[in-house]
């Protein structure tokens, strides 16, 4: 019988991240931790970027030390690998896209080390497209990483990935309906959420 102990420790580990995640990015924790740092407070996007990378790689590295049993049969091993493949270079082409109109700096938390001003409401090149082109491309890209390297160990991690990533999207639509107000709410309204309208990243360029 397979002892499904260390499915169940990845499954808690990636809990724990999760809720250590959130927490740190809570409204109410990151100001009382802002107030607490004082002139210092800048670093904190840079700071949590840090550490949700620095925490995720002992969760990642467990994950691919019980990485043993494939789920998909050899017989279709090589066509699910080039889907996966696909899917994962397709995931990066949205999300170059995406940074095309997103800051890099803002995003590592480096333009906050100068000044900490919201950007404008920006619906531009992808964003007409889909609210949240960093989400699906993510998406699509941890969904190709399990169609390639389809163990047990890695669909937990998919699944978990999937559902934190369509839990925080909810979360943030209301922080940035709050921040832009009746602007955000047409945007809503006209642009997909995560899945764009068919054929409609074949007019970007």
């Amino acid at each position: 019988m397979e002892d499904y102990t260390p499915y169940l420790i990845l499954i808690l580990l990636w809990i724990v991240y999760f809720a250590l995640h959130s927490l740190l990015a809570a409204h109410q924790v990151k100001g009382f931790l802002k107030n607490k740092m004082g002139q210092s407070a800048r670093y904190y996007r840079l700071l949590y970027n840090i550490f949700a990378i620095v925490s995720i790689l002992p969760v990642l590295f467990y994950n691919a030390l019980i990485s043993t049993k494939v789920l998909i049969p050899l017989d279709w091993k090589d066509i699910v690998s080039f889907l996966g493949l696909a899917l994962s270079i397709y995931g990066v082409i949205v999300m170059r896209l995406a940074f095309r109109q997103y800051s890099f700096k803002e995003f590592l938390g480096l333009k906050q080390l100068k000044s900490d001003e919201a950007e404008p409401l920006n619906t531009e090149g992808i964003l007409g497209v889909v609210r949240h082109p960093l989400y699906f491309g993510g998406l699509l890209i941890i969904i190709g990483f399990w169609l390639f390297a389809p163990t047990m160990a890695n669909l937990i991690t998919v699944i978990m990935l999937v559902l934190y990533i369509l839990v925080g999207i909810r979360f943030e639509e209301r922080k940035l309906v709050t921040q832009y107000g009746e602007a955000y709410k047409k945007y809503q309204e006209d642009v997909p959420m995560i899945f764009p309208k068919r054929n409609a990243l074949r007019k970007l360029r």
